[in-house]
């Protein structure tokens, strides 16, 4: 996630913009992932609602930028995108960081935890094989409690 969001960033960020168009529709898409970072099950209505606390500007204002609908934006406001689209871009690559710390420390935890209940009583790295009547069976009663 954190190269698909650095890719995003220096493909959005240093794309050569000749018209107002251009500079409104880099700020719709720039919006548009600062609203992503919101979380899901917001109504559009609640979006705006933060868009426009986050940016400073009135509800009016921010609902133009999420659609896209100013033929020119002021300068003031594409600055304040600007700087809270990088923000958001720490903010959520810190986010992927801690998650995949946290994921790897419990995929580490089971491993350990879990690794001789699954090994069925074969012996690792001796190569040997196993008997079907050296198998041990798993069984709940026997099984590493916490």
């Amino acid at each position: 996630m954190r190269r698909f969001l650095g890719k995003l960033s220096k493909h959005t960020e240093f794309l050569p913009m000749q018209t107002a168009e251009a500079v409104t529709q880099d700020a719709q898409t720039k919006v548009r992932a600062i609203c992503d970072a919101f979380g899901r099950n917001l109504c559009v209505k609640e979006i705006i609602s933060r868009l426009a606390r986050l940016l400073s500007i009135t509800d009016r204002q921010a609902k133009s930028v999420y659609y896209g609908e100013w033929q020119m934006m002021p300068a003031f406001v594409y600055m304040r995108i600007l700087t809270e689209y990088r923000s958001t871009l720490k903010r959520l690559e810190k986010r992927a960081e801690q998650e995949a710390a946290m994921y790897r420390a419990l995929n580490q935890e089971m491993e350990q935890r879990w690794d001789a209940s699954f090994d069925c009583g074969a012996q690792r790295g001796s190569g040997k094989k196993q008997s079907a009547a050296g198998i041990k069976l798993f069984s709940f009663e026997n099984a590493p409690r916490s």
